[in-house]
C-alpha cells in the first residue's frame, strides 16, 4: 500500500491501483491514521479531531463504523488494527510519501558539500514527489494544521538545497529567474534572498544583486525592525569588493572530478582496510596498526564503559569492540538506521535517523532497553534524530526540522524542545554549554540551565562538531577546521585541512578529523592549528574517536558513500 499526502489525499493498492476513498468525515479519519502512522490514536482523540467541540452523542459508534468501512475498502489484511484506546495504522514508514520525502531531503543535504551533483538529483527526486499543497483538502482542519506547516516548511528548505547545490556547480544562469520568483513569495526567508544575490553576482548583474540587498532590509526593518542577518552582511560586502571568493567554485569546461574518482585516485597510496570496519591508528607513528570489521556502513563512534561503541547504519546495529581484544564482543540489534550515538554512566544512547526515535542501550546487558518515540505525536510528525550527545543528567538530541530535544535519563521523558531556526546538524557538550551546529552556518551555545541559545557563531557551512576541554571544534565545507572559543564564542583560529571532514575529536594534545573525500585523517596541533599528521586509512571514513593514545576510525565503502550520504 502506497499512501500519498503530498497533494490530494490519495491511496495505492499493492498492484499499483487506485483506491476510492470515501469522502467526508471517513476520509479524514484515514488522514488522521496516516499522520500518526504506527501510534495508537485513542477513539477520544479521533472524535475530536473530526467533530471537535460538536461531536453527537453517537461519534464513538460513527467512528466504529468508518474503520469498519475503511478496512473493506482498503483490502489490506492488518493495515488499520484495533488497539486499546483506539486505533493504529500498520503500515511500513516508507509507504507514506511524506516519509520518502524527509529521507531524500535529509540524504540531500548530507550529501552536498562533498558532491553537489548527486545532491542536485536527490533533491529534484525529494521534490518530484510532490503533486500540489500537502493535505490540500484539509488545509482548514484543526488536525492537520501543524503537520501541513510542518512538511511545507521542510518542502522549502529542501527548494533551498536544490537552489544551493545548482549555484555550486556553476549553473546560476539557470535558476535566477526561479529564484527571483521564490523571493516575491517569501520575502523574509533571507537564505533564498542570499541565493539570488550570490547567483546575479555570478551572472554579471552586481547592482541587481546589490538591489535584491536593500530592498530585503528594507522590509526587515519595516515590518520586524531589524537588520539583515550577518550572513547577508558579510555577502553584500563581499559582493561589494569583488571578493573572489564569490566566484563560480566550478571552470566552464572543466570536469569536476568524482567523489569515486578522487578516493581511487587516493587509494592507491593507501593501507589495506577493508570498507565496514574501524580502523586502529597510532597517532605517535602516524600509522594504521590493526582494524576491527563491524556491521554494514559504519557512520559514528562513541568511547566509554571499557569500549569502542559503533553506529551501523544499514544493519541497524551497534557494534560493541573491546579495544584490548581487538574484536566485537557484541552486536546489539536496534532495528532502525543508526547514525549516531554517545556515551553516559549507565547507558548507550543512539540516534536513529529517519525512523525519528533515539534508542537507550544498558551496556551491562548489552540489550536495548527503550526507544524513545521523538516524532512528536502532538504534533502528527515524521522528524528524523540526527545526532546526539548525553551526560548523566540530560540527553540532547538534534531533530527534524529545527529543534534540539532534552530528554531526561531519569525518566526517559521529553523536558524541553529548544528551537534553533534550521536544521541541527550535530550537538556535542562542552564543560559548561551545549554547542549546536545548523544549516544556517552558525555553531551556537545552548545554555543547559535556561535551554535558551545565547550566543551564536557565524562559521562556514558546518559539517561535524565537537567539544573538547579548552574549546569546540567545528569543520565545514570549504576544508577549514574552527576553534572557538568556548566562553567567549570567538573564533581564535581557522585550518585548512582539507575538503570531506564528516567527523571530529579532541583530546587534550591533538584535535583528530576524518577526511571522507580522500580516505585520510588529519592530526591538528590545538595550540598553533598546524597540521601534524596525515594517515591515510582508504575508502570512506566516517568518524573518529580517540583516548588512550589510541584513534579509532569507522571506515565504509565507496559505493555506501555516494548512495546513502
Amino acid at each position: 500500500m502506497e499512501l500519498r499526502i503530498l497533494g490530494p489525499f490519495q491511496v495505492f493498492d499493492d498492484s499499483g491501483r487506485e483506491v476510492g476513498l470515501p469522502t467526508g468525515r471517513e476520509r479524514a479519519l484515514l488522514a488522521a491514521l496516516v499522520l500518526r502512522r504506527g501510534e495508537v490514536v485513542s477513539v477520544d482523540a479521533l472524535v475530536e479531531a473530526l467533530w471537535g467541540d460538536t461531536a453527537p452523542s453517537t461519534a464513538v459508534k460513527a467512528v466504529q463504523g468508518y474503520v469498519s468501512h475503511l478496512r473493506r475498502v482498503l483490502g489490506s489484511d492488518g493495515a488499520v488494527v484495533t488497539q486499546a484506546p483506539g486505533y493504529v495504522l500498520r503500515v511500513p514508514a516508507r509507504a507514506v510519501d511524506a516519509h520518502r520525502f524527509a529521507t531524500l531531503a535529509a540524504e540531500a543535504w548530507r550529501t552536498l558539500q562533498d558532491d553537489p551533483e548527486s545532491a542536485l538529483r536527490t533533491f529534484e527526486q525529494a521534490l518530484a514527489l510532490w503533486r500540489g499543497p500537502a493535505l490540500a483538502e484539509f488545509a482548514f482542519v484543526d488536525f492537520a494544521q501543524r503537520e501541513i506547516r510542518r512538511l511545507e516548511e521542510l518542502r522549502l528548505e529542501t527548494v533551498e538545497g536544490r537552489f544551493e547545490s545548482t549555484v555550486q556547480l556553476g549553473r546560476h544562469g539557470a535558476v535566477v529567474a526561479e529564484l527571483e520568483t521564490c523571493v516575491a513569495e517569501h520575502p523574509l526567508r533571507e537564505r533564498l534572498r542570499g541565493q539570488l544575490m550570490l547567483a546575479l553576482y555570478r551572472s554579471g548583474r552586481q547592482a541587481d544583486a546589490l538591489e535584491v540587498y536593500r530592498s530585503g532590509r528594507r522590509l526587515l526593518a519595516e515590518e520586524l525592525g531589524l537588520k539583515p542577518d550577518d550572513e547577508l552582511q558579510r555577502l553584500e560586502r563581499a559582493i561589494l569588493n569583488h571578493d573572489p571568493s564569490l566566484e563560480s567554485p566550478v571552470v566552464a569546461g572543466v570536469e569536476r572530478p568524482s567523489v569515486a574518482q578522487r578516493r581511487r585516485a587516493s587509494s592507491r597510496t593507501q593501507p589495506a582496510v577493508p570498507p565496514d570496519s574501524v580502523a586502529v591508528i597510532d597517532p605517535q607513528r602516524s600509522r594504521v596498526v590493526g582494524h576491527v570489521l563491524v556491521g554494514r556502513r559504519p557512520v559514528a563512534l562513541a568511547i566509554g564503559h571499557g569500549s569502542v561503541w559503533v553506529a551501523n547504519a544499514d544493519d541497524g546495529t551497534v557494534s560493541r569492540i573491546d579495544p584490548d581484544r581487538g574484536d566485537v564482543i557484541r552486536t546489539i540489534g536496534l532495528g532502525a538506521p543508526a547514525i549516531d550515538l554517545a556515551v553516559a554512566t549507565d547507558a548507550v544512547w543512539v540516534a536513529n535517523g529517519s525512523d525519528g526515535t533515539i534508542s537507550r542501550i544498558d551496556p551491562s546487558v548489552d540489550a536495548v532497553i527503550e526507544t524513545i518515540d521523538l516524532r512528536g505525536s502532538s504534533e502528527l510528525a515524521w522528524n528524523p534524530t540526527y545526532a546526539v550527545d548525553a551526560d548523566d543528567n540530560s540527553v540532547w538530541v538534534a531533530a527534524g526540522p529545527h529543534h534540539v530535544l532534552r530528554i531526561d535519563p531519569a525518566t526517559n521523558e521529553l523536558v524541553a524542545r529548544i528551537d534553533v531556526g534550521r536544521v541541527p546538524i550535530g550537538v556535542a557538550l562542552g564543560e559548561e554549554a551545549l554547542w549546536v551546529a545548523t544549516t544556517a552556518q552558525r555553531a551556537l551555545r545552548v545554555e543547559p540551565h535556561t535551554n535558551t541559545a545565547t550566543s551564536e557563531v557565524p562559521i562556514g557551512y558546518p559539517i561535524a562538531l565537537t567539544a573538547g576541554k579548552e574549546a569546540v571544534w567545528v569543520s565545514d565545507s570549504r576544508g577549514q577546521v574552527w576553534r572557538i572559543n568556548p566562553d567567549t564564542g570567538a573564533v581564535t583560529q581557522t585550518t585548512p585541512a582539507g575538503k570531506g571532514l564528516v567527523g571530529l575529536c579532541a583530546t587534550d594534545g591533538a584535535v583528530f578529523a576524518a577526511n571522507n573525500a580522500d580516505g585520510t585523517v588529519v592530526q591538528i596541533d590545538p595550540q598553533d592549528g598546524r597540521v601534524v599528521g596525515l594517515v591515510p586509512v582508504g575508502h570512506a571514513p566516517t568518524d573518529v574517536a580517540a583516548r588512550d593514545g589510541t584513534v579509532w576510525v569507522s571506515i565504509q565503502s565507496e559505493s555506501a558513500v555516494l548512495i546513502a550520504m
